[in-house]
């Protein structure tokens, strides 16, 4: 127990332990790149999605809304779609389009839009 550790030594074990961190990183970093380069290769083309839509049930009263054209409607989807896949529109084929119930409080949904809105 009488050896002293010096101040060189010490400047030592740190530089070292760094080293080994830093190259343990970079290892890292290259082989996600590498996974990443390996997934993008394998692009889907010609996938069909559907796309739900539940009708809504209709009131006794039915509220009188201006006319909104659905081919523009599905235009836009599937640009969206197409969009957040990475493919062109015509490699995607649009079967159905449904609408989902919101099941989600008020209060929750509330609570999603301020932490988008709060982050833009």
């Amino acid at each position: 127990m009488g050896d002293k550790i010096t101040f060189g030594d010490s400047l030592v074990v740190t530089v070292f332990s760094m080293t080994v961190v830093f190259v343990g990183l970079i290892i890292l970093a290259v082989i996600i790149s590498l996974l990443k380069n390996i997934s993008v290769d394998k692009k889907i083309k010609g996938t069909e999605i559907e796309v739900p839509i539940v009708p809504k049930q209709q009131a006794k009263e039915e509220k009188v809304q201006p006319s909104v054209d659905d081919n523009e409607l599905v235009a836009v989807i599937a640009a969206a779609i197409a969009a957040s896949m990475g493919v062109k529109v015509p490699d995607i084929n649009i079967k159905a389009i449904r609408r989902l119930p919101q099941n989600t409080p008020a209060w929750a949904q509330m609570g999603k839009q301020e932490r988008i809105f709060g982050k833009l």
